[in-house]
């Protein structure tokens, strides 16, 4: 099963001064089912600053997979507890990124609904931030 779907994004980073910075985007994507996971598809949008770049989520219930490729492209894994680390690739150069999830949460039925994540962000193994990512899905 197939179809199109609207995609909110709500990403939320907060900085070690506690200052807080939110960007949304809401747009169209692809929602499918495969047995044992959930993935969602969509396009980044110069909102976020990755226009030219296509999102994919593979989302089971205890983890879920970032994958983006175009313009930046970054592979990232984000289960609870559990430290993973990502080659980031932008046109202007290449980093590593970690990620150390606290929350990893999965609602997710056949006709959509929201993930909720929250995170630890490095840079070389240096804490950048805490983030917090929504993602809701609903019938187009």
């Amino acid at each position: 099963m197939k179809k199109d779907v609207l995609v909110q994004v709500k990403g939320t980073q907060v900085n070690d001064l506690g200052e807080a910075d939110t960007i949304e985007l809401i747009t169209v994507g692809t929602f499918f089912i495969r047995p044992g996971s959930y993935y969602i598809v969509y396009n980044e949008s110069a909102i976020s600053g990755m226009e030219g770049t296509t999102t994919a989520l593979k989302i089971e219930p205890t983890r879920v997979t970032l994958n983006r490729m175009g313009q930046a492209e970054l592979k990232q894994t984000f289960e609870k507890g559990v430290w993973n680390e990502g080659c980031y690739v932008t046109p202007y150069g290449s980093m590593m990124v970690g990620v150390i999830p606290s929350k990893v949460e999965v609602d997710l039925t056949d006709v959509g609904g929201s993930i909720n994540l929250e995170y630890e962000l490095q840079v070389g193994r240096e804490k950048i931030s805490d983030n917090m990512l929504s993602i809701t899905v609903k019938e187009d």
